[in-house]
């Protein structure tokens, strides 16, 4: 038997969905308030009422806790932005993760060497000498790429297969550290604990197919020591950037949603972070495989 909660998600996830058409332009409302020259974008209207994208995000706001439920309710968060990432962006997904309930637990800003190519060497031999100094050998083993293993050095240090989480260590301070002084990562000065979700918000915007295979290791590695991760980026790069390369990769273990400079986009990474502490995973957005939100 369906039950109401059920109902009421599903359609409002249909909502959602129409929403996101209007925006683009592409959904069954997108004839509305178009004039006769179809080349014409929408703007505000003369009598100062709303837009299409200011009324899609607008309608997201307002029913995004009816989504979230109390998945979120308690949940820490730690959260990785890459180099370049907008911080207007990172600012609206931390906005919609503490309405859903969560709170971030620390912030972490990965440098620009961590995910470029020309830096791969360099990367490969820090990682490697952290797993050896630190003794991970049995949990990070050897034959792993520079940013998959990198990227379990990061979750070691920063996520946690806990669903409660685990306090940090020396372990994790030392990696921190390391990764700090050797300008992959910047970590906050006091010392947070090891979260059970992990929230990446992707950078500047590269179609470089070497460049988009290491931020797929770095995402795996991340993905393998949480219990939860999910990678968001824009709507562009989830139709031809780094978002959507990185779909195309043959990697698992983590969310992926678009969108990430809209309401809807911002509401859905919350949507995606309750759901990962269910074990549900996905590709999720305007240009998501797996649908608008993972709702039902």
């Amino acid at each position: 038997m369906i039950s109401f909660r059920h109902h009421l998600l599903s359609v409002v996830a249909v909502f959602v969905a129409l929403a996101v058409g209007v925006i683009l332009g592409g959904g069954p409302l997108s004839e509305l308030g178009r004039t006769d020259d179809a080349t014409e974008p929408a703007r505000q209207t003369d009598d100062g009422s709303a837009t299409h994208a200011e009324y899609g995000d607008a309608f997201a706001e307002t029913v995004g806790p009816q989504l979230y439920g109390d998945r979120l309710e308690g949940q820490q968060v730690s959260l990785l932005t890459l180099a370049g990432a907008d911080p207007a962006t990172v600012d609206g997904v931390v906005a919609q993760v503490e309405a859903a309930g969560g709170s971030v637990a620390a912030r972490y800003e990965g440098r620009e060497k961590l995910t470029v190519p020309g830096e791969q060497g360099y990367v490969d031999s820090l990682g490697t000498q952290l797993v050896e100094d630190n003794d991970l050998g049995d949990a990070i083993p050897s034959d792993l790429g520079s940013h998959e293993r990198v990227g379990r050095l990061i979750g070691r240090a920063i996520a946690s297969t806990e669903e409660n989480g685990e306090e940090s260590d020396v372990t994790s301070q030392a990696i921190l550290d390391t990764l700090s002084s050797g300008e992959l990562l910047t970590a906050p000065e006091e010392q947070a604990g090891r979260t059970p979700l992990v929230l990446v918000v992707l950078g500047e915007e590269r179609t470089d197919a070497a460049a988009t295979a290491l931020l797929a290791g770095l995402a795996q590695g991340i993905g393998s020591a949480a219990v939860g991760e999910v990678v968001v980026g824009t709507t562009t790069s989830g139709e031809d950037g780094d978002l959507s390369l990185l779909r195309g990769e043959d990697v698992s273990g983590f969310t992926t949603v678009d969108g990430a400079d809209t309401t809807v986009g911002q509401v859905t990474a919350a949507i995606a972070l309750g759901a990962a502490v269910e074990g549900v995973l996905g590709s999720f957005g305007t240009s998501g495989a797996d649908g608008a939100a993972p709702v039902g």
